[in-house]
């Protein structure tokens, strides 16, 4: 999983019919959570720019996360699946 915040949304007036019907969002992983480029993920919980958010980066969890028949294939890998309200470092 990533810890990340919001960017952006991103629309996609044309996308493959096997998407879920959800929004799109880039995301930056925060420090010590990943490469710093930015990610497209699906958003499963609703969240927007400005969030910080765990991010899902396997593909069963994935499909589980936002597909009603988690055995039909997902084309994506990254799913935003928690708004997080608060990291304490140990």
């Amino acid at each position: 999983m990533i810890l990340a915040k919001v960017i952006s949304r991103v629309v996609a007036t044309a996308k493959s019919p096997r998407l879920p019907h959800r929004q799109l969002l880039s995301v930056e992983p925060l420090p010590g959570f990943g490469d710093p480029n930015h990610i497209v993920a699906i958003d499963a919980v609703e969240a927007g720019p400005g969030d910080t958010v765990l991010v899902l980066q396997e593909g069963t969890g994935a499909r589980q996360a936002v597909l009603e028949d988690p055995t039909q294939p997902l084309p994506a890998q990254m799913v935003i699946v928690g708004v997080v309200d608060q990291v304490e470092r140990i």
